[in-house]
């Protein structure tokens, strides 16, 4: 079975361009691209809904500002997806990723900017609390020069550690939070990227 690429650490970067890939997630449309080719993400949510309408606290703030750093840098990673050959396992599950990301990031998104909260923290904060496994140049680098059955090999390290990161920033929400859709939302994301993890884990083990 793969192992992991030695690059994803847990630590914060920051959530605009790197290499070529850039992904805004201010007021309006957000929108990913990759080598002049863009995909549309979903329009940020309303201030409706159980975030927008009940208490939170701190926990809850941090839980949201950290899950939207850590799916940019998965929106990142899956718009290189076309760099190389995926099998169709391996498509479907990232294209599911992409889709499932785009709502949940608009919905945590207008639930910070309904409560008034920036939707980044400083490094430092996010650091006390696990940080966010971010890309890196080499990443990227070794991902593009693979070929092949390696490409995807590669990128589903790259995901995996990606999915797994989101899995224990997830838990750390429902560990600390207090708003009930951010609980229900943190319970429903850490049941998921754990599945993914689990499916990738078998698609590299399949692919051995």
């Amino acid at each position: 079975m793969a192992t992991l690429v030695a690059g994803c650490a847990l630590l914060l970067g920051g959530c605009g361009a790197l290499d070529g890939v850039t992904i805004s997630t201010g007021p309006g449309p957000a929108s990913i691209s990759s080598g002049g080719h863009a995909a549309p993400a979903t329009a940020p949510a309303t201030e409706s809904g159980d975030g927008g309408e009940t208490g939170h606290n701190a926990a809850d703030v941090m839980f949201l500002q950290m899950m939207v750093a850590r799916e940019v840098e998965t929106a990142k990673l899956a718009a290189l997806a076309g760099e190389g050959t995926l099998s169709k396992e391996a498509e479907a599950l990232i294209e599911a990723i992409s889709t499932t990301e785009n709502d949940e990031r608009a919905e945590m998104s207008g639930w910070l900017r309904a409560w008034g909260e920036p939707l980044e923290a400083g490094g430092d904060l996010h650091a006390e609390h696990g940080g966010v496994s971010t890309l890196t140049k080499a990443d990227i680098k070794a991902l593009k020069s693979a070929s092949g059955s390696t490409f995807q090999t590669t990128f589903l390290n790259l995901l995996l550690a990606q999915q797994g990161n989101g899995a224990e920033i997830a838990q750390y929400g429902t560990g600390n939070g207090e708003n009930g859709g951010v609980l229900e939302l943190a319970g429903r994301i850490d049941e998921s990227r754990s599945a993914q993890v689990q499916q990738m884990l078998k698609l590299l083990s399949d692919a051995s």
